[in-house]
């Protein structure tokens, strides 16, 4: 029994000194990862030679989930609290007070952000899924940033981000990835806003691909707390989200109140900013939506 007993206890401390050192792996791996700096070509930009619309700007603000984010003035707000796995983010304030994380952004390094996924170092963000706005036309990011940078300045509160450990070592290991990963930095955005409905839809459909994934047949959003279910399926496929939805008045009552058509709740989906998208956007984007062929649930 005593020889027994120095094999299991033998075992169970390889075992430790082996969690350990994989823990150890992916706080190191994770920590150098995210603080690797990029070589991507990033076009200068001048915001100026544009057409901002600070009213345009004020719309995709409140509509694209910048203010579910970064709160409703962009002073960063309390977006995950999640003690079941220890995942905490208070976002950072991107007015221009209080030396905000954005405050001294020029054009570019907006453009950085937003199409790249990048900081201004060229250090890649974790959390911010800039998948979803990678190919906005040059008039709404101009529009978008003209609007930010009206905001009336607000005191800083440092921007906290606790990542589990779990959730560092699917990082560091590349199961889950930032967005920088994500995105064809290769890939012109357009310089404007498509005109016809369908075209509307899929521009409109590209903010959905940070949780949907870029195929938008849903799965686990990489990155995502534990605790948050798996992204729904929007494609056409027999058990997709929008076979729910057989009219475009559904569609809409379920963007606007977080219902399901049965009447029960959608959990995690940003439906502060949703609610908020004009019946023209959300039109177009049921009619996107309709088209696309099957695929199988999760592949994102």
């Amino acid at each position: 029994m005593n020889k027994l007993m120095k094999i299991v206890g033998g075992s169970l401390a390889v075992l430790a000194v082996g969690v350990g050192v994989t823990a150890g792996a992916a706080m190191v791996l994770s920590e150098r990862k995210m603080n690797r700096v990029l070589d991507v070509q990033v076009a200068p930009a001048d915001f100026a030679s544009l057409d901002a619309n600070m009213q345009r700007g004020e719309y995709l603000f409140l509509t694209r989930g910048c203010s579910e984010c970064h709160g409703a003035g962009g002073e960063g707000r309390l977006m995950i609290e999640d003690p079941a796995s220890g995942f905490y983010v208070y976002t950072p304030n991107i007015t221009r007070g209080g030396g905000g994380a954005a405050a001294m952004y020029t054009d570019t390094d907006w453009v950085a952000l937003l199409r790249h996924g990048l900081k201004p170092a060229r250090t890649p963000v974790f959390i911010m899924p800039s998948e979803d706005y990678a190919q906005m036309a040059d008039d709404d990011v101009a529009s978008l940033v003209a609007y930010i940078r009206s905001l009336p300045a607000a005191p800083e509160r440092k921007a906290e981000i606790r990542i589990p450990l779990m959730v560092k070592a699917l990082y560091a290991f590349d199961v889950s990835t930032d967005a920088a990963e994500k995105i064809d930095h290769t890939k012109a955005a357009p310089v404007r806003v498509p005109e016809d409905s369908h075209s509307q839809g899929a521009y409109v459909a590209k903010t959905c691909t940070g949780c949907h994934g870029e195929g938008l047949a849903g799965g686990k959003i990489p990155g995502s707390p534990p605790t948050w279910p798996a992204a729904a399926n929007l494609t056409s496929a027999a058990d997709g989200a929008m076979n729910r939805y057989a009219s475009v008045e559904q569609f809409r009552e379920m963007m606007r109140t977080g219902k399901r058509a049965d009447g029960t709740p959608i959990a995690v989906m940003p439906f502060e900013s949703l609610r908020l998208m004009s019946d023209a956007e959300l039109d177009a984007l049921f009619g996107f939506l309709k088209t696309l062929q099957p695929k199988a649930s999760g592949s994102r």
